[in-house]
């Protein structure tokens, strides 16, 4: 194979029912000047037997033992020859124009090593048809600034964002090669949010480009990565928060929006848990980042899991702080 301009990476594992999707939906895009690399992850099911249906020469299969996403995204750049990389998750589809619409953002802007673009989502019968625009974060910092011809980002407010949320999927996101040498690839030991960790770093070198428009469909399961290994990647990424929210302890706007996001995760990985039933764990995961972080909201939650009576005496105790002593 001569050098693409672009290394596609398809990590895939079990998903026989939708990675032949997938794969044409990357062979169809109008900039052909690609490889695709599909690293089956120690499937069990029939995927070996769909890619090996697919007979197209830009398509090239690395088999594995199971060690997850970030391990199997490691084992296709060990092998890239594009001067970019862009990634494609098995569950996923591309528009027709997906790779053409970065390809050209990166050519047009030298200064910037990334850029992503929106999404649509479709999780079971809810469709969302703007990932970006749910954001509570990256939407008001784009507000009146987005095009669908893209924007560049600075270096410090993608970074400041990617503390508090992750606008960023990998199905819509490219980048360029080079950038893996100064930052290194995806931490193995993540089985989930492994990306949300490698951005953080990116971020920290790197700017964002930012393409407002819908360039892929993302399709969540029941058994999604991400979905499976939630509280997993919740608990490593606060562990990271931490880690951040002390290193920027003499930069306070690095330091509050760690915070932020410390408080979001902690309401999510509660949720999480609430919505098993399991109240005992989401209060004390509400209760946690009440002492992290001071956040009243996380304290009420708390209380609210641990049923009406905790609730009430937390109210009490609240406006016991919040109303001045009496002489």
């Amino acid at each position: 194979m001569t050098r693409a301009a672009v290394s596609i990476i398809l990590p895939t594992y079990n998903r026989a029912l939708v990675v032949g999707d997938a794969i044409r939906s990357a062979l169809a895009q109008t900039h052909a000047d690609f490889e695709l690399i599909v690293v089956d992850d120690g499937s069990t099911d029939e995927t070996a037997e769909v890619l090996r249906a697919v007979a197209d020469p830009r398509m090239v299969t690395i088999r594995g033992v199971n060690r997850g996403a970030a391990a199997a995204r490691n084992a296709a750049l060990a092998v890239v020859q594009g001067e970019l990389v862009s990634f494609l998750d098995s569950d996923d589809l591309w528009k027709p124009d997906k790779l053409a619409a970065e390809v050209r953002f990166l050519d047009t802007h030298p200064e910037v090593h990334a850029v992503f673009s929106d999404v649509e989502k479709i999780d079971g019968d809810h469709f969302v048809p703007s990932f970006v625009r749910a954001s509570a974060v990256f939407s008001r910092l784009i507000a009146g600034r987005a095009s669908p011809d893209g924007i560049a980002l600075s270096q410090r407010e993608m970074f400041l964002v990617l503390l508090e949320e992750v606008p960023v999927l990998p199905t819509a996101f490219t980048i360029r090669t080079s950038a893996f040498d100064v930052v290194g690839s995806f931490m193995e030991s993540w089985r989930s949010f492994s990306d949300w960790e490698f951005l953080v770093r990116f971020a920290r070198r790197f700017r964002f480009g930012y393409i407002d428009r819908p360039v892929a469909i993302v399709r969540i399961s029941s058994d999604s990565i991400h979905r499976v290994h939630a509280v997993f990647g919740r608990t490593a990424m606060l562990r990271l928060l931490h880690r951040e929210r002390l290193r920027h302890a003499e930069d306070p706007e690095a330091a509050a929006a760690a915070r932020r996001g410390i408080i979001r995760l902690r309401r999510h990985l509660g949720w999480s848990y609430a919505r098993q039933g399991l109240w005992g764990r989401a209060a004390f995961v509400f209760l946690t980042g009440f002492i992290e972080t001071g956040d009243a909201g996380l304290f009420l939650r708390a209380l609210g899991a641990l049923g009406p009576r905790g609730l009430r005496e937390g109210a009490r105790a609240l406006l016991r702080r919040a109303l001045p002593a009496r002489a």
